[in-house]
């Protein structure tokens, strides 16, 4: 498991695997019994800020996010025991997540939008898979990976599914063929894989779209940090983040909001790092596509008809063979 991957497990999940009682709940906050001492103590000192994912011990005077629980718990400072012993419980710690969501969803997740998250769970539903795969042409496995499936209810009783995606500040981008919002906090996700260069995208479709076309072509996917905006707005948001590498290259859509923050990023990175425009190369070979998707619904589109095109040839060499003079004298 790695550092990124241990940041998004909800720690109000790793807490109930761990026993650690929760005195009280509500939408933002978690008050939970001092986990260093196995929960005995009269008043809970340890809050969880539920949208941050990050929590602080007042008994203790010490907080932070998962990774420095886990090294203050396991009392250690090597960072690899705190991983490995994340990896060996991400399939049980996985269904506790999911457990707490659909346990208590409208105390955890009912806000001032009136919607309440009723739960999330593992990327299976055939309408939002068949959306990514056919529609999208999105690898699912790449897609299960890294999105889920959540359902919601309105104001006004309606129940509604889509696929989902977590940002840094616990918020959820939302997709489906007919819908495209946002829940929760709006925020950029980071994917740090610990490399010096960063791939900047809009959407985390974008960005599924660009590890699918690594992947058709045989290449690494994994060898990048990445940087999703989840909205051109989030911009400024990204430059701490973008500040810690040596190279950015930007896969910004080409449209209005698109050009104008590239022109930004160039201003404020281009005499600082190596600074690329990746949507460059892609539009010249096909001028008319406007973000990475589209590039790769072009290129899915084209592998189809070059294969059908290919069938076409050879059923016509086979019926040229059938047909011929030779195939004949040799048949009788």
């Amino acid at each position: 498991m790695t550092c990124t991957e241990l940041k998004r497990i909800p720690l109000i999940s790793i807490l109930d695997y761990l026993r650690i009682p929760c005195a009280r709940m509500n939408s933002r906050e978690a008050w939970f019994r001092n986990p260093f001492n196995g929960g005995k103590e009269k008043t809970a000192s340890t809050k969880v800020d539920i949208h941050r994912n990050i929590w602080y011990s007042h008994s203790e005077g010490f907080g932070g996010n998962n990774i420095d629980f886990l090294l203050k718990f396991l009392e250690t400072d090597n960072l690899s025991i705190v991983l490995d012993w994340a990896d060996e419980r991400k399939n049980v710690l996985s269904f506790h997540q999911l457990t707490i969501l659909d346990k208590a969803p409208a105390m955890l997740y009912e806000n001032e939008r009136g919607y309440t998250i009723l739960s999330v769970k593992l990327l299976e539903n055939k309408a939002l898979t068949d959306y990514l795969t056919d529609s999208r042409k999105i690898d699912i496995e790449i897609a299960k990976a890294y999105c889920q499936e959540i359902y919601y209810r309105t104001a006004k009783g309606q129940t509604f599914f889509a696929i989902c995606f977590k940002n840094d500040s616990g918020g959820f981008e939302l997709r489906n063929s007919y819908d495209k919002r946002s829940l929760l906090t709006k925020d950029i996700t980071s994917i740090n894989n610990g490399y010096k260069e960063v791939v900047l995208l809009e959407g985390f479709t974008d960005w599924l779209s660009y590890m699918t076309l690594k992947k058709n072509a045989g290449k690494p996917y994994l060898n990048a940090n990445y940087c999703i905006l989840n909205t051109t707005a989030n911009l400024e948001k990204s430059f701490p983040f973008l500040q810690q590498h040596n190279g950015i290259t930007s896969y910004l859509d080409i449209d209005g909001s698109g050009v104008k923050s590239y022109n930004t990023l160039r201003s404020h990175f281009e005499k600082t790092h190596v600074l690329k425009n990746g949507m460059e190369e892609l539009q010249k070979k096909n001028c008319n596509i406007k973000d990475v998707n589209d590039y790769l619904i072009f290129t899915s589109s084209e592998e189809q008809t070059n294969n059908i095109q290919s069938g076409r040839k050879l059923r016509d060499r086979q019926d040229a063979l059938y047909d011929s003079p030779v195939k004949l004298q040799n048949g009788q």
